[in-house]
């Protein structure tokens, strides 16, 4: 037998320390916050699957003899929320309003995601005067904040859930694209990408096989953290008026719409739904700490 075979037969029998994605996986179950994280999340996904059983009423259910000649009850034995000045109870309207937000969420960073990986993926492997066209288009976007330019979208679009969903996924493509297309720079000059250059395998392969895998990581980080800005921006959107027309619809920004004047009599009003969207964004935060210190490479093989 030859040393080669030797040597691969005791490589063979070490045992495996596991992938990335594997000692990640360890790492985010010994991490308090990100444990905590997923818990809020899972809660807020569970309440927005199953809104139809958990909530007591229909949320668009008014009933004004609840009110009493004034504004508003607040929480009692018969309605944990109280009811808003409308009669409607504000539980049913908050376990609903968890599905309208995580799914104007999770489309809003899946818009931007794609979009930005795309783009992102082309400026930082083909480089040149495509990377300078793309990057500068980027910056013109990110020299706008992030709210107005969604406000100036959905003003040009027209309220509406679809609407905010496209104006919140807007302003998530240029931060994707720059974050991909530095993860790809970072990439593109290692050893096995010059490798696979040198026996000819496609430039398009090379991409999606060798380069995208190894620099996917800080987007999924940043993808998390972009849910909990999501949240908040289309919360705030709705707040403004600029979310669904119809105020009926049990959407946590558009609850807060005309809670101003009841600060003083009811404030149920605006802090339960207040409350509802800080613990989500706390979650998604939470995760996304905890993806970005399990998957730095400065801290991979401890612990």
């Amino acid at each position: 037998m030859s040393i080669a075979e030797l040597e691969a037969r005791e490589i063979a029998l070490e045992p495996g320390q596991g992938g990335l994605w594997r000692d990640a996986w360890r790492r985010l179950r010994r991490n308090p916050g990100a444990l905590i994280g997923f818990t809020l999340v899972g809660l807020f996904v569970v309440v927005a699957l199953f809104a139809s059983v958990i909530a007591p009423e229909d949320p668009r259910f008014g009933d004004l003899s609840r009110l009493g000649g004034s504004c508003c009850p607040g929480p009692s034995f018969d309605h944990w929320f109280g009811v808003d000045q409308q009669g409607r109870d504000v539980l049913s309207r908050i376990v609903f309003g968890a599905r309208f937000s995580l799914l104007i969420g999770v489309v809003s960073v899946a818009v931007g995601l794609s979009l930005g990986l795309v783009l992102g993926s082309i400026a930082g492997y083909m480089g040149g005067i495509v990377d300078g066209i793309i990057m500068r288009l980027t910056d013109i976007m990110l020299s706008i904040p992030g709210l107005l330019l969604a406000i100036g979208i959905v003003a040009m679009l027209g309220p509406g859930l679809f609407q905010i969903m496209i104006a919140v996924g807007a302003t998530q493509v240029p931060i994707f694209a720059r974050l991909m297309r530095g993860s790809i720079l970072a990439q593109r000059e290692n050893d096995f990408v010059l490798a696979a250059r040198a026996i000819g395998v496609p430039r398009r392969s090379i991409l999606a096989s060798h380069i995208l895998p190894n620099a996917i990581s800080p987007v999924i980080v940043q993808g998390t953290l972009a849910l909990a800005t999501a949240i908040i921006d289309v919360a705030g959107l709705g707040f403004l008026g600029l979310g669904p027309q119809d105020p009926s619809t049990p959407e946590w920004g558009t609850m807060l719409t005309d809670t101003t004047r009841y600060l003083q009599t009811a404030p149920h009003l605006a802090i339960i739904p207040g409350v509802a969207i800080i613990i989500s964004v706390l979650g998604f935060n939470l995760i996304g700490d905890g993806l970005r210190e399990a998957l730095d490479p400065k801290l991979r093989g401890r612990g």
